[in-house]
């Protein structure tokens, strides 16, 4: 039914999909029991736990866990396969990003092989902070929409401040809008932060709902005739 990583939650798409995303872990099936290893991250997350005034707890056994922080360090030098989407001009503007209505059919697009342009980027915590905001957003209609919403803090009230759109297609950049539970620390760093304790949470991403999306592949496909 869909390819994309925040909707798709069948065995059958995932044949493929694993073979195209690149969540930040994923199984080490050789190992005895099998394990959890990093493939995105360059690293296992950092587990870092709260009280309710945002302070690290020092005694466990008379503070409760309000918050638990996920620090994740992603490994560097990871580049997305070319594509047209990361395309530009000769003065750094993107080719294809705010194509005319008429495009497709004047230039005879029939697949993404037929633009003439290609390009790519590095990986940065920014596509892993705009997947999660995805699936914090009510038109993508994640299957996990209910259960994160539950967990990740400020899920429900990113969804909140969205404004409607006029239509499915339409480009709604998630970059422009605050996110409590999301916190870039640098292009390679970035923290998400669970309400109490979940320790399935680490299981969830190394699932492709959490891959790194860039914002240009999402206003790419939004165009009309994608």
């Amino acid at each position: 039914k869909t390819l994309d990583p925040a909707r798709s939650y069948t065995s059958k798409e995932y044949q493929f999909i694993a073979q195209i995303y690149e969540p930040l872990l994923e199984y080490d099936y050789l190992a005895r029991p099998y394990e959890l290893v990093p493939l995105s991250a360059g690293e296992m997350p950092d587990i870092t736990y709260l009280d309710e005034k945002f302070n690290p707890i020092a005694d466990f056994a008379h503070q409760q866990i309000a918050y638990s922080v996920y620090t994740v360090r992603l490994k560097k030098g990871l580049h997305y396969q070319p594509h047209p989407a990361f395309a530009r001009d000769d003065k750094g503007y993107y080719r294809y990003l705010s194509l005319s209505s008429n495009y497709i059919d004047s230039a005879k697009i029939n697949a993404l092989s037929d633009f003439p342009g290609i390009g790519t980027r590095e990986v940065r915590a920014d596509d892993f902070i705009y997947q999660i905001k995805r699936l914090a957003t009510p038109s993508v209609s994640s299957p996990i929409y209910g259960l994160m919403s539950q967990y990740i803090l400020g899920f429900k009230e990113f969804a909140y401040q969205l404004p409607a759109k006029k239509n499915k297609a339409e480009f709604l950049d998630l970059r422009r809008y605050p996110f409590s539970g999301l916190k870039k620390l640098d292009d390679y760093t970035f923290q998400i932060t669970i309400k109490g304790q979940y320790p399935q949470f680490l299981f969830w991403l190394a699932m492709p709902f959490f891959s790194p999306i860039p914002w240009e592949a999402d206003q790419f496909y939004s165009q009309p005739g994608m």
